[in-house]
């Protein structure tokens, strides 16, 4: 006679371990569920050692909070939402973890929403952090449809706009693009250099990207250099992206001496393409970007470069909706400062410029 297989059956209730309640990890730290909740929620209030000897007992027991009874109790959820858009080679991840740290040194967490550069706008991105409960937006730019303030506005939600300086519907923490590019080409001026190439980012759909190719444009015209239209190249971040954009101004045998890139990662691909041409830099071509990201001062030759604020910006930001969101004084974050970082990258003009 065939034995049928025992029936597997679902475990009771009775036979799940239970999980560990917050009186649980108070009688463990020897404090009481006040402070547990202080250490978890609001660390800052407590000492090193008490605040070490709770967090000890929550890791030992696998302690986890009820985030979901917590936010019904307290109308908040200790989440905050980011809109950065993703596109190409960038500087944001900086920017984000920045921000990330911040907040979680205060014990939120950061609900990060990173569509493509041409859907960032879109309402229903907004939308769908909003229906999450976040306590707080943080917004890459100053701009923001109409639409989007309204939305902030009708549903109360403090928020911060990064990479920006000035914008009549928001809180801003950023930078003088203007000052950045003017800072590139008086450098570049008062090595001699005339007739200068820019090779920046696609302006339709960046903001970023129209702010910096607008201040080179202004710089250069202050300076009574020469940008020719034919000199100027707008292309997506990336590496490959600036190798193929100076191989395609050296085809055009122009009389440049020096290129300006809008990021780094556009330089590193043209300083590239200039070495896999065998023009040398900077004795024949300058190179000079914005940003300073890490890997900047170990290309060949290190880049000259603006360094820009963008961990700096992400801690603002963030530092800005924890007051709000403390109902603290929460003043206009000030403009962050620059500084130009002179590399072998850029040198005196030659003096022959058909070079």
């Amino acid at each position: 006679m065939t034995r049928s297989p025992p029936s597997l059956k679902a475990p009771t209730d009775a036979h799940l371990p239970r999980p560990s309640s917050l009186a649980d990890v108070a009688s463990l730290a020897g404090v009481s569920t006040g402070t547990v909740s202080r250490a978890l929620s609001r660390p800052e209030m407590l000492s090193e050692p008490t605040r070490k000897r709770v967090m000890a007992a929550v890791e030992r027991l696998a302690y986890v909070t009820n985030g979901a009874a917590r936010a019904l109790s307290v109308h908040r959820t200790r989440t905050v939402g980011a809109l950065v858009p993703r596109f190409g080679s960038s500087s944001f991840p900086t920017l984000v973890q920045a921000l990330e740290t911040t907040l979680a040194s205060a014990g939120y967490t950061l609900l990060l929403s990173a569509p493509d550069h041409a859907r960032a706008n879109e309402s229903s991105l907004l939308r769908a952090l909003l229906e999450r409960g976040v306590d707080a937006v943080a917004l890459l730019g100053a701009e923001q449809t109409s639409q989007t303030f309204s939305m902030l506005r009708t549903h109360g939600v403090p928020y911060v706009l990064m990479w920006a300086t000035e914008s009549p519907d928001g809180v801003c923490v950023g930078f003088d693009e203007h000052a950045a590019a003017a800072m590139v080409v008086s450098h570049l001026a008062e090595l001699g250099h005339q007739q200068i190439g820019f090779i920046g980012g696609r302006t339709a759909d960046n903001e970023r990207a129209r702010r910096r190719q607008r201040g080179v444009h202004e710089a250069v015209a202050r300076r009574g250099l020469t940008l020719q239209a034919n000199a100027s190249i707008e292309t997506d971040y990336g590496f490959r992206e600036g190798f193929d954009a100076m191989t395609l101004l050296l085809q055009r045998k122009l009389p440049i001496t020096a290129v300006i890139c809008g990021n780094d990662y556009l330089a590193a691909g043209a300083l590239s393409a200039l070495d896999h041409l065998g023009i040398a830099v900077p004795a024949h071509m300058s190179v000079a970007s914005f940003n300073d990201n890490d890997f900047s001062a170990f290309l060949h030759p290190p880049l000259t470069t603006v360094h820009v604020p963008i961990a700096e910006i992400g801690e603002q930001a963030g530092h800005y909706l924890l007051a709000r969101l403390r109902n603290e004084p929460a003043s206009r974050p000030a403009e962050l400062p620059l500084r130009l970082v002179v590399r072998q990258s850029s040198g005196p003009a030659p003096s022959d410029r058909n070079t």
